[in-house]
């Protein structure tokens, strides 16, 4: 039975949905990382290991593709799901960094599994519309990572971590206030862990064990249990959502549906599209349905090569802004770092919603050029700024959340518009993309307090090797063009007119050489059953 249009938009926002519960879910740690390392008495470099087991999790979690060509897809999407949302609510509850890191592990592992399932669920229901639909999806993934930091902040504290007032892992060189309220407070201090090192020598394990509990942490850090309760729930009612939907109406791919509906067709009928009206004249998807094999997997390899730096380099900006933020030269508060990363990924999602109609009228390539340079300006920014302008510093981080905001759902419609992302190159995009995430936190983390312009150098090597492969991609599909417009040319084409050629251009992505669209309108074989007709917009 075909899918109705209304099942497909009802299905559509209910990923939407667990998209922006993704995006809460993934982004209330990197707020609270001070606050945690504080709650479980470690210092930065070690919590930042939370970063690369979750992302080691994503990693392998996204090789899980293969599962929903054997298991209903949603119901595995509801259990990794519920499962996203339990572990990331019981992550401050637990009692100690171990376990701590396991549920970070579980957590990255039901997200991996995830994010692969609902890209190409997206592209199966919408196919050669899934332009606006791939950004709409990204989109509320910003609203989810906007909204984190909010959730977060009230339970952060206002003081400078540096300051007479922070809290967590105590600074290497402290500061210290002249008032006479700050002198009381260290003189207090000072008493305290002069009775804990003489009570240490002491036999009398009750009086040691009394003691052994006064520490410096700020009692706020022991409130962060609220965001993560928040976010959890946020993400288990999002499960229930697609639950409800599969009892309401079992999904069925697409894919089943349109092979037992092939049109059937010989040399002297005309092809009807699944609406029922004619089109202008036969057209394939892009000559790039033709193409070798060799290319397929070269631009499979590329892609994949070009989420590995992207997604790698997205993450940490995002996840580590906040710990960069207050280890700058301007001695942030957690607070306010808390709500520079909200500002950044407010830019993100605005980003992604102007992205919505722009990738209507502008190729996928333009935008993705766009976003380019505005990482780099973003990066350079920052670069330039970050220890000597407070202002500056918010507008570079503007900037590049600006920068990244369309980039993921963009480079996977450009793909989609040259080869057939399955599930098996969905998997392996998610699992590429989070090479890098895993990677990388241990290299940042370890330096990100002595050194934060780390973060900006990482990001600066990532975007140049960005823009270095996605020229490599974008070159390899237009010589690949202009192959195939030679043979074409050899077998026999027409030239389509003006109005043609764009509505060809909007359909199917397809390249344009010298001024022309070229499609061929030869007669149909049997081998050739497989390709869809493409409806007129």
């Amino acid at each position: 039975m075909k899918m109705s249009r209304s099942d497909k938009y009802i299905i559509t926002f209910s990923l939407f949905f667990c998209y922006f519960a993704y995006g809460v879910n993934f982004y209330v740690v990197g707020p609270t990382l001070i606050e945690l390392a504080g709650l479980f008495q470690t210092s930065i470099e070690q919590i930042c290991l939370i970063y690369t087991v979750r992302s080691a999790g994503y990693t392998c979690g996204s090789l899980s593709g293969f599962l929903f060509k054997y298991i209903n897809r949603q119901l595995i999407f509801v259990f990794f799901m519920a499962l996203m949302g339990v572990t990331l609510a019981l992550m401050p509850h637990v009692t100690g960094l171990t376990w701590l890191f396991v549920l970070a592990g579980i957590n990255g592992f039901s997200i991996g599994s995830f994010d692969t399932a609902i890209n190409v669920w997206v592209l199966e229901i919408w196919a050669e519309e899934s332009g606006p639909f791939m950004q709409a999806l990204h989109f509320t993934y910003g609203i989810g990572s906007f909204v984190a930091p909010l959730i977060c902040e009230p339970f952060l504290s206002t003081e400078s971590i540096h300051g007479g007032g922070g809290h967590g892992p105590p600074a290497t060189s402290p500061s210290v206030s002249t008032t006479p309220g700050s002198l009381i407070s260290s003189t207090k201090d000072s008493i305290i862990n002069d009775s804990r090192k003489l009570l240490l020598n002491l036999n009398d394990t009750k009086i040691h064990d009394l003691f052994s509990h006064i520490d410096s942490v700020d009692p706020i850090d022991y409130l962060i249990y609220i965001p993560y309760a928040i976010a959890g729930a946020i993400t288990v009612f999002s499960a229930l959502v697609v639950l409800g939907l599969y009892y309401h109406k079992k999904y069925e791919p697409p894919t089943k549906v349109r092979r037992s509906q092939e049109i059937k067709t010989d040399k002297s009928d005309v092809a009807m599209l699944e609406n029922g009206l004619e089109p202008p004249f036969p057209c394939k998807r892009s000559f790039t349905d033709r193409m070798p094999p060799f290319i397929t997997i070269w631009l499979v390899g590329m892609g994949s090569l070009f989420l590995t730096f992207f997604v790698g380099m997205e993450q940490m900006h995002l996840q580590f802004l906040p710990t960069f933020a207050v280890n700058t030269e301007l001695d942030l508060s957690p607070s306010t770092a808390a709500m520079m990363s909200s500002a950044a990924a407010l830019a993100f999602t605005v980003g992604r919603c102007v992205s919505i109609p722009l990738a209507i009228k502008l190729k996928p390539q333009t935008i993705l050029y766009t976003n380019h340079f505005l990482m780099l300006l973003g990066t350079i920014l920052l670069a330039i700024y970050a220890n000597n302008s407070e202002t500056m510093l918010w507008v570079g981080n503007i900037i590049l959340g600006c920068g990244f905001s369309s980039v993921y759902a963009s480079i996977y419609a450009f793909l989609e518009q040259k080869i057939r992302v399955t599930n098996r190159i969905g998997s392996l995009f998610v699992f590429a993309g989070g090479l890098t995430a895993a990677v990388s936190p241990s290299l940042v983390g370890q330096y990100i307090e002595a050194n934060p312009l780390i973060l900006v150098w990482f990001n600066l090597a990532c975007c140049l090797l960005c823009l270095t492969i996605f020229v490599i991609i974008h070159l390899t599909v237009y010589l690949q063009a202009a192959k195939s417009v030679a043979k074409s040319f050899d077998d026999g084409i027409v030239v389509a007119d003006e109005e043609l050629k764009e509505r060809q251009l909007q359909l199917i992505g397809s390249t344009e050489i010298g001024g022309i669209v070229v499609t061929s309108i030869t007669d149909l074989s049997e081998s050739d059953t497989e390709d869809k007709y493409v409806a007129p917009a």
